[in-house]
């Protein structure tokens, strides 16, 4: 009993202590020992170097990191930067500290850098000009590649059509955005806040399908981006998400008045959570507050305004997707310390979530929709590159299929049933052409 109080202890002095001078030895020094404790002291200080990526990078510590270190800490999609290019310039100056050891890494490191964020200038004359990159042709072949298609491919929304099977383009948003929220009402599909070049958005637009047009309505009373919506009594509520912090306020949209009203918060600050209707009530599951991923879910109550806890996941989820179908609740994929490819479903009448038959592949950051009893899961990330693979649940046996894929690949997407369509909207196009 002494012992545990003591490890515990020390992991809180520890966690206390992490700053951007020591985060990344702590982070290296816990993932070498396999103690309990340590684990926890893993997450807190990779957690923080996400966090806090602009002041680590300028440190000592960061110029020591193994390649596949540094891949790892940048393919977070957490990443905390006030600008891409911030990102751009660590890459290339862990490089040119041992240039000709590392030189070679950058094939690997510099497709993690979400060139579509940056200025073209800057690409052009920092990157597609670096002497690194130059001297590398298939590395300039591929960085041209990225460059053109994430600067053309912004914004766009897809249909895929469930009778034939093909996809179809359709017009893009107003705003290009990623992270954005999605729900139909009235057959309108409706996009919410979300972000581009690291700035959380208010505004919020809507696509009506027989005139091929999205137009604004009014912007939601907070920035929020990785938030989740649903409807209810005809009106649209979002719930989470992040701006400068994770948010555990909720808000709704009336379209018969344009506005937007607050609600009551939800008991847990929540970010990249799953929020779904049922019963007249309004489900808020999962998501990540700072360096926790949440198994916790809350209802809300429209009639009495509050919320209060239903049972826990079998899993801890972010990034996931959800559904109702049956008069059940499905959350599929998302992520904790690894992608995954589990599904559950919550039964209200037992008050119990129970584990199916898990996914093909593991998704994050996908999308799901109910359709004729099946569900169909698409695209997201597998931890190493967009998907653009899509698959289908069939309750009745408890099986997963495939179905024909996506046009282009696809994560930071949000997506809608209508119409017999399934319709996705996407910030960033395909990355692979």
């Amino acid at each position: 009993m002494r012992e545990n109080s003591l490890e515990q202890t020390c992991f809180e002095v520890l966690k206390d202590n992490i700053c951007p001078e020591n985060c990344i030895g702590l982070w290296q020094f816990a993932k070498s020992c396999y103690f309990p404790i340590l684990f926890q002291l893993k997450n807190e200080a990779f957690h923080f170097i996400c966090d806090n990526f602009e002041e680590v990078s300028l440190c000592e510590e960061f110029l020591q990191l193994a390649v596949q270190e540094l891949a790892d800490i940048l393919g977070q999609d957490d990443l905390t930067v006030t600008q891409e290019s911030t990102v751009c310039q660590s890459v290339l100056r862990w490089i040119n500290h041992m240039p000709e050891e590392r030189q070679g890494a950058i094939s690997t490191l510099l497709p993690k850098v979400r060139l579509g964020l940056m200025d073209k200038s800057y690409i052009t004359d920092n990157v597609l000009n670096n002497d690194v990159v130059k001297t590398n042709p298939d590395l300039e072949n591929s960085m041209t590649h990225l460059f053109l298609y994430s600067t053309v491919f912004l914004g766009r929304l897809w249909s895929f059509n469930l009778v034939t099977h093909t996809w179809q383009e359709m017009s893009p948003m107003q705003e290009s955005r990623r992270c954005v929220s999605v729900t139909v009402l009235k057959e309108y599909i409706y996009a919410m806040g979300g972000c581009r070049n690291f700035t959380s958005h208010r505004t919020a637009e809507r696509y009506q399908p027989d005139i091929n047009q999205w137009t604004f309505i009014a912007s939601m009373n907070e920035e929020r981006r990785n938030a989740s919506c649903t409807t209810l009594n005809n009106k649209i509520y979002i719930c989470g998400g992040r701006s400068n912090r994770v948010l555990n306020t909720a808000e709704y949209y009336n379209p018969d008045t344009n506005q937007w009203t607050l609600i009551t918060p939800m008991g847990t600050p929540r970010c990249g959570l799953g929020v779904v209707t049922y019963m007249g009530h309004i489900f808020a599951v999962g998501g990540s507050y700072g360096p926790i991923d949440l198994r916790s879910a809350e209802a809300y109550d429209p009639v009495t305004n509050t919320w209060y806890d239903v049972p826990e996941m079998v899993h801890r989820h972010r990034y996931f997707d959800i559904l109702r179908l049956n008069n059940k609740i499905y959350i599929c994929g998302g992520m904790n310390n690894r992608v995954l490819n589990t599904a559950e479903y919550y039964n209200p009448d037992t008050n119990q979530w129970t584990l199916i038959t898990p996914m093909g592949t593991p998704r994050y950051r996908l999308g799901v929709v109910a359709y004729m009893g099946h569900i169909f899961a698409v695209g997201g990330r597998d931890g190493f590159r967009d998907l653009s693979s899509a698959e289908a649940y069939d309750p009745v046996t408890n099986t997963w299929y495939d179905v024909p894929e996506m046009v282009h690949r696809n994560s930071y997407f949000d997506i809608a049933v209508m119409n017999k369509k399934i319709f996705v909207v996407s910030f960033q196009g395909p990355s692979n052409m």
